[in-house]
């Protein structure tokens, strides 16, 4: 029968990664993931792809065109105008019969009405609620049952993705649920049945809690004080009965199992069984270029009237805290202990496992406006990307979603932490105290929490709590169903905040159960400690977004202030902050005519109303003014006016259009390059980019692509200028940076003590010719401490300074850079010889690409189609020859990185 050959599917398809953990009973989920048919109020058929969206199913079936290309995201006739009901026709398993049938949905976006064989079983109001429904008496035997899901465009309270149909870097559709964009939707999850039985465990959640004192110090895996292992049980029972829960671990030595007895209720229980893994046990799990990572695999067994259901999660052991005083001063630590709520006004960073943590990375948007184009590798690439990178840390920014069990499994696994917002943000998008959003809160906390990459969650995007004010309801209902879900690890109030009056440990931050609740501070009582912004937006050619831009809150050379560094001395956690940037020609141009490939569109230019972010309109059809942003700013800041004049930045072609593309993205890099090297310079703990990613080519602010490998695209996003920066500087533990005033600093954010060389030295940009100006002898504390140097002038119009640090201890370079000390437009750059002399398949699966250049090349820059990434980029190329490494993604990649390689530099685009 049909349903048994689909319950042979399971965990054998291609949406595995996307897949949430299945609720269990007497058998596992039977999926009804695949080909179902839509039909709309207006007579339309099509086949549709669940999960998915109706906007890919209208393009796969043809009839519409690609909804990213040119401005057809705001032709929406055919999903906005007509009402679509989504059907599925089964034959049921048996089981389902026999032992009761659970159908659930993972997850429905929009309004949807829901039916069995004719019947209305329920309505689905929130895109982040797990829908689960008794179905067992409406099924037939041996016959076609139907299940139809209509999305009916009912109110929603604004639940779901906000930056659906759009935001300042997402496309703008022009409709509205309750005065709240929307775009596409659909059975964005995966559907399945499950045959009951006697009971059902609709979730399990391991939580690891930390048994051993306060640490300042980086832990061992033989020093730390054991853990104890917390297992939330949630059960659904048909039925009162006699139950036996057991819970098992395997440790790297012995192993720990627990076993309760209890009388099992009828309908939703929870049950908390605990086991210890002691000193010595367990390997500690690290963030990214701290240690290893080793995971543990939970056992759970549920024996109820002879029916016996087994589950596992995934565990790492890691000790975190939010700090927010001095804690290296055991006077603070010893008078901390037991003491409710934060400290006030000293600063903001993590400490994990002991270690003070130097938290790099971006802001995490949602990969997708259509779900239907998700995809596990995708995913999966980008976290790699970001892990490559140098980034340990990401916040998931609460405009978007709860993302697909993929990305949590592999940020566990690459070690980046994860700061996660609710899915809370403006523009009719805050909670209400209702019972669908408090099932969304408690659904995906349990759903997510055992996942060690997790270090915090917080109540919403920018929404400052206040209690007693609209916003105190962060605090006093989702915050609070969040503690009552979770109390293994860190919250916080709001992105940005202050910090807790009440309801946390002072040491960590991790809630302590006070009877006075979550009482946030009042940030206009406090010295900031985290902070947003500033953000350099695009302007002068108008656009959907416009937005300040300053030219002297950067400025090159970046203005380099001293300070005292270290986690003894007041600090900062800078959350957000950016540069707005376009994407490359090859990710741009397969959305646009060719008569549009130019910065301004190749057409004339209409009138913008940006004021309204949400409601943003532009007259005309020029399509480059719905990309967001325009870069005219930041090329006329770093190249100046003969780059950035309307004659230059409106003339079509794909050779202009590559200049126009990489100017832009080079700026972007130069602008936030000059930022970043001067919060390192300051007693900064955390450096997170607004953005990461983008969610389709724009004018946005990720430094990696759109990531869904469509036309143009590569697989989780192809790396721009700036990513490139952060593997080879910026997100390095040890930097060395120069700046104005001939200074120079070198800062080591590692966990070691450095015993280093620093040497200065100046190159000659027409003449190539390079000489050692300054060198110190180093011997840095580890945790963010900072030395300052003084280094002779150079004419900063003809020479660049290079520094280096090497590590004496083990004669590896452990830092360089390279710091322009005048914007580009005043270089005297000179325009190179550039070749591609070789591109040779290694061994390994990487393909070598050997250069030459007959004069000193700034910013030389590979770009190709091919799946993969390069192992430098915009690369300082003196006389002679230079090899890097192209690194796929995926199998295959040769032929199109032999014929779609290109190489570019800056000289050969400015110079007279």
């Amino acid at each position: 029968m049909l349903g048994t050959l689909i319950g042979l599917t399971v965990w054998c398809t291609a949406h595995d990664g996307l897949r949430d953990y299945p609720i269990k009973g007497r058998t596992g989920p039977i999926y009804l993931d695949g080909t179902w048919e839509a039909k709309s109020d207006k007579s339309t058929h099509m086949n549709a792809e669940v999960p998915g969206d109706i906007l890919t199913d209208l393009e796969n079936a043809g009839l519409i065109g690609d909804p990213l290309y040119g401005n057809n995201f705001r032709k929406n006739e055919k999903w906005a105008n007509e009402t679509w009901t989504y059907t599925k026709v089964f034959i049921p398993d048996t089981t389902l019969l026999t032992d009761g049938a659970m159908l659930v949905f993972e997850g429905i976006k929009m309004s949807a009405s829901i039916s069995v064989n004719g019947q209305k079983i329920g309505q689905a109001l929130d895109q982040f609620v797990r829908y689960e429904f008794i179905v067992t008496g409406h099924l037939i035997e041996g016959v076609n049952n139907t299940i139809e899901v209509t999305f009916d465009g009912g109110k929603l309270d604004g639940r779901w993705m906000a930056c659906t149909g759009g935001w300042d870097w997402a496309p703008y559709s022009g409709t509205t649920n309750e005065n709240a964009d929307t775009f596409s939707y659909g059975i964005w999850k995966s559907v399945y049945f499950v045959a009951i039985g006697k009971f059902v465990i609709t979730h399990v959640t391991p939580h690891t809690f930390y048994n051993g004192p306060y640490p300042v110090d980086p832990l061992t895996n033989k020093t730390h004080g054991g853990f104890t292992v917390s297992v939330g049980v949630h059960i659904y029972a048909t039925e009162t009965r006699n139950t036996t829960i057991t819970i098992g671990g395997v440790w790297d030595t012995g192993s720990a199992s627990s076993t309760i007895k209890l009388t099992l209720p009828k309908d939703n229980s929870t049950h908390t069984v605990n086991i210890t893994a002691p000193p010595g046990s367990v390997g500690l799990w690290w963030p990214n270029g701290m240690g290893s990572r080793p995971m543990y695999n939970i056992s759970i067994v549920v024996n109820s009237g002879g029916q016996t259901v087994h589950e596992k999660r995934r565990v790492g052991f890691r000790v975190i805290a939010l700090v927010t005083g001095n804690d290296t001063d055991p006077n603070y630590v010893r008078e901390s202990i037991n003491v409710d709520g934060t400290n006030r006004g000293f600063g903001m960073l993590f400490r994990v496992n002991g270690a003070v943590m130097f938290n790099r990375g971006g802001n995490m948007i949602p990969m997708e406006e259509m779900e239907g184009r998700q995809t596990t590798k995708a995913y999966r690439q980008l976290v790699i990307s970001a892990a490559e990178a140098g980034m340990n840390t990401f916040r998931v920014w609460g405009g978007g979603i709860f993302y697909p069990t993929a990305f949590y499994h592999t940020c566990d696994e690459q070690g980046i932490v994860l700061y996660h917002d609710m899915m809370y943000a403006q523009a009719g998008h805050s909670p209400k105290v209702t019972a669908t959003q408090d099932a969304e809160i408690r659904h995906q906390i349990r759903r997510l929490s055992h996942h060690p990459s997790i270090m915090l969650w917080d109540g919403c995007n920018e929404c400052h709590v206040v209690i007693g004010t609209p916003t105190g309801i962060y605090a006093t209902f989702v915050m609070t169903i969040v503690v009552q879900e979770d109390r293994s690890r860190i919250v916080w109030p709001s992105c940005p905040a202050n910090g807790w009056r009440t309801g946390v440990h002072r040491l960590t931050s991790i809630p302590n159960g006070s009877p006075l609740g979550l009482d946030p501070v009042m940030s206009a009582d406090e010295t900031d400690i985290e902070t947003h912004g500033p953000y350099q937006h695009g302007n002068i050619f108008q656009t959907i977004n416009m937005g300040p831009f300053s030219n002297t809150t950067v400025a090159i050379p970046p203005v380099i202030v001293k300070g005292q560094n270290g986690p003894q001395y007041q600090n900062v956690f800078a959350s957000e902050f950016g540069t707005v940037v376009m994407s490359s020609f090859e990710s741009m141009s397969p959305t646009l005519h060719p008569a549009n490939w130019a910065l301004h569109g190749g057409a004339p230019e209409g009138q913008c109303n940006p004021g309204q972010e949400e409601h943003n309109v532009c007259t005309g059809d020029n399509p480059m003014q719905q990309r967001n942003y325009g870069c005219d700013n930041l090329i006329l800041k770093h190249f100046g006016w003969a780059q950035a004049n309307n004659d230059a930045l409106n003339t079509t072609g794909e050779a202009a259009f590559k200049k126009q593309l990489y100017l832009c993205a080079l700026g972007q890099a130069l602008d936030m390059k000059a930022n970043i090297e001067q919060r390192r310079a300051t007693n900064q703990f955390g450096i997170i980019v607004w953005q990461l990613n983008e969610i389709w080519p724009t004018g946005g602010w990720g430094s990696l692509e759109y990531g869904t490998a469509v036309k143009g695209q590569v697989l989780g996003g192809r790396w721009k200028i700036l990513h490139y920066f952060y593997r080879s500087v910026l997100y390095k533990d040890v930097i060395v940076a120069c700046g104005a005033q001939q200074t120079c600093y070198v800062k080591n954010s590692g966990m070691h003590t450095l015993h280093g060389l620093v040497t200065i030295e100046k190159l000659n940009v027409l003449t190539g010719e390079k000489f050692q100006i300054f060198s110190q002898q180093l011997d840095m504390a580890p945790s963010g401490s900072a030395v300052y140097l003084t280094v002779p002038y150079v004419d900063a119009d003809n020479e660049i300074l290079l520094g280096t640090v090497v590590d004496t201890n083990t004669s590896t370079v452990v830092a360089s850079n390279v710091s322009p000390l005048t914007y580009s437009r005043n270089l005297n750059l000179q325009r190179p010889t550039i070749k591609i002399i070789s591109v040779t398949n290694r061994e390994d699966g990487k393909f070598a690409i050997t250069i030459t250049t007959d004069k000193v090349a700034l910013y030389v820059s590979f770009t190709t189609l091919a799946q993969g990434r390069f192992s430098k980029n915009a690369l300082l190329c003196t006389p002679g020859s230079k090899t890097v490494l192209f690194i796929p993604f995926l199998p295959n990649q040769e032929q199109v990185l032999r014929s779609s390689l290109r190489v570019e530099d800056l000289g050969s685009y400015i110079a007279w």
